[in-house]
């Protein structure tokens, strides 16, 4: 199994509800450094140094259990391209390696995401406060486009209440979040992750990974909507589920 398959795995839930765990404390905000910042942390100004990155994530993160900071997580992402309606850009995580003045930022293998964005007039500023990117892994720029078409139609279906036009299994689910994205409770819901199932190549399989905006800053479950496609045949929903 290689080290991307084994991500995906990870990332998938089963078709089925589970139930959410307690709330958790939410951890410090991420900061983003540029190439042009005039003191970015050791670390990554080392990084920019040898590297073709053009911004660098610092996630602080924070272990609620023991009620400690633990290592924080950095990302390195590469330039915004555009191709037809789909902006995009790498990102893949790093690893810190060694120690005291040995330490450095290392490129770790199998993590290689692009972050995707549907264009506007241009393409949207990464980490500029709002929710454009989402996470893929495995997705043409044609699948995300039409994905993204088909869930900008559903969720507008879901938040009128109007039964979707598919027969997908988690009817449960599907009106759980029929009620999230309800009017006087959400406006809308936050696509953060779309990954391709590897599978066959004559039905293509991804999930859609929903967090509305009420669950944003808690550990609470995410939404996950299944998406098939034949080889010749339209995208279509064929699954609701939640997972962790």
């Amino acid at each position: 199994m290689t080290a991307t398959v084994a991500l995906l795995m990870l990332l998938l839930p089963s078709a089925t509800a589970v139930a959410a765990p307690a709330p958790t404390p939410a951890p410090p905000a991420c900061q983003t450094f540029t190439r042009n910042d005039a003191t970015p942390p050791p670390l990554v100004r080392a990084w920019f140094a040898h590297s073709s990155d053009e911004r660098v994530r610092l996630c602080p993160q924070f272990a609620a259990a023991a009620g400690e900071d633990i290592a924080p997580l950095y990302f390195g992402e590469g330039p915004v391209a555009q191709h037809g309606k789909v902006c995009s850009y790498p990102s893949h995580v790093l690893t810190r390696m060694g120690r005291g003045s040995g330490e450095r930022l290392q490129r770790q293998e199998g993590t290689e995401a692009l972050e995707m964005a549907l264009a506007g007039a241009e393409c949207p500023v990464p980490h500029a406060g709002r929710h454009d990117y989402v996470q893929t892994y495995d997705v043409s720029v044609a699948a995300f486009a039409s994905i993204m078409r088909l869930w900008s139609q559903t969720s507008a279906a879901l938040a009128a209440g109007v039964p979707t036009a598919v027969d997908a299994t988690g009817t449960d689910v599907r009106k759980r979040l029929e009620a999230a994205l309800a009017p006087g409770h959400s406006a809308g819901a936050v696509v953060n992750r779309l990954v391709r199932i590897p599978g066959s190549v004559l039905r293509h399989r991804y999930a859609l990974f929903i967090k509305v905006p009420e669950r944003a800053a808690d550990a609470g479950p995410l939404y996950v909507i299944y998406v098939d496609k034949a080889l010749r045949g339209p995208y279509w929903i064929s699954a609701f589920a939640e997972t962790n």
